[in-house]
C-alpha cells in the first residue's frame, strides 16, 4: 500500500507506539440500539479506548459465541444494515478522533455490493480498515486489492495452527496489522489460556512480518491483558463489553461496560513485571 486515507494512517501511528498495547473496543453497529452504539463507542474512547471496532451485523456470525451472537441480533432485529455501519463509522471517527476499523463476514461484502464498493464507502466513511476474519488468505486477493486502491488497511486473522507457509502468505497480505487469537475458539471463551504458547506463536508472527500484532478472543479479564501485554501491540476486547450491554436495564449496563473498559486500559498501563507470565 503506497498512498494510505488519513484514517488508516493513524491507526499505523498508534500501533507504532510500543510503550504500551493499544486497546481496541468492539461493537456491532446498531447494538444496543442505532443511538445508543454511538453514545456507547464515545464513552469507551472517554474511558480508555484507544480505537474503535464495528461490526457489521450478520445473520449467521459463525466465528463468534454466544454475547456477539445476541448482540448481532439485536442489531438486526432492530434494522441495521450496511448504511448503519457507515453512519457509525463515521460518526464514531469524527467525533472521537480515534481510529475506527470495520469488522464483517465475506458474505456481507458479497451481498452489500462487492469488496471495491464495500472498501470505498469505509475509506469515504472514514475507517482505517477493515478485517475480515472469515476470508481466507488464499481467496483474499479481490479484497485485498480493492482495500489498498481505497488506501485503507487489511488487517488479518492468523490461525494458531497455521504453518510458516500460510503465516508468510497471511503477512503479505496484512496490512495495519495481524491479529493472534489467544484462544482457537469462538469470541468470548473465557476459560485458561497457555500464555507461553501465545507468547512464542506472536514471536513467529514476527519472524514473517514488522506489522503490530494484536490479540483478542479470550483475553476475557484485565489481569490476562495484562499478562499478554509484553508481547503484544494491542488487545481488543469485545465480548467482556456486551455482556453488561445485554442486560435489560441499558444505564447499568452502560456502566458495566464502561468499567470494564476502564479496567483493562489500567492493566494495560502497568508495567508488565506485574504480570507474570503463567499458563
Amino acid at each position: 500500500m503506497t498512498t494510505v486515507t488519513p484514517a488508516a494512517a493513524s491507526l499505523t501511528a498508534l500501533l507504532a507506539n510500543r510503550r504500551r498495547p493499544a486497546l481496541g473496543a468492539f461493537l456491532p453497529a446498531g447494538f444496543p440500539n442505532w443511538t445508543a452504539g454511538i453514545e456507547t463507542l464515545r464513552a469507551f474512547t472517554r474511558h480508555g479506548a484507544d480505537f474503535l471496532e464495528v461490526g457489521v451485523p450478520h445473520r449467521t456470525p459463525t466465528l463468534d459465541g454466544p454475547d456477539i451472537c445476541a448482540a448481532h441480533a439485536q442489531a438486526l432485529s432492530q434494522g441495521a444494515r450496511m448504511a448503519h455501519v457507515f453512519s457509525t463509522i463515521r460518526l464514531a471517527a469524527s467525533s472521537t478522533g480515534v481510529p475506527v476499523v470495520a469488522m464483517s463476514y465475506w458474505a456481507s461484502v458479497l451481498d452489500f455490493d462487492g469488496p471495491a464498493r464495500f472498501a470505498q464507502d469505509l475509506a469515504q466513511a472514514g475507517a482505517a480498515g477493515a478485517m475480515i476474519p472469515d476470508l481466507p488468505v488464499s481467496a483474499s486477493g479481490e479484497w485485498i486489492d480493492a482495500a489498498r486502491a481505497a488506501g485503507i488497511h487489511t488487517p488479518q486473522f492468523a490461525p494458531r495452527d497455521a504453518d510458516d507457509d500460510h503465516l508468510a502468505a497471511i503477512a503479505e497480505a496484512a496490512s495495519g496489522w495481524i491479529y493472534a487469537p489467544a484462544a482457537s475458539a469462538p469470541t468470548g471463551y473465557q476459560g485458561e489460556l497457555d500464555l507461553p504458547a501465545l507468547s512464542d506463536f506472536t514471536a513467529r508472527l514476527r519472524t514473517h512480518s514488522h506489522l503490530p500484532v494484536v490479540g483478542g478472543i479470550g483475553i476475557s479479564t484485565p489481569q490476562l491483558a495484562g499478562q499478554v501485554a509484553p508481547f503484544l501491540d494491542g488487545v481488543v476486547i469485545g465480548s467482556p463489553l456486551i455482556r453488561p450491554l445485554l442486560q435489560e436495564h441499558a444505564p447499568a449496563g452502560l456502566d458495566g461496560a464502561v468499567e470494564q473498559v476502564r479496567a483493562f486500559a489500567h492493566a494495560l498501563h502497568t508495567p508488565a513485571s506485574s504480570h507474570p507470565l503463567t499458563a
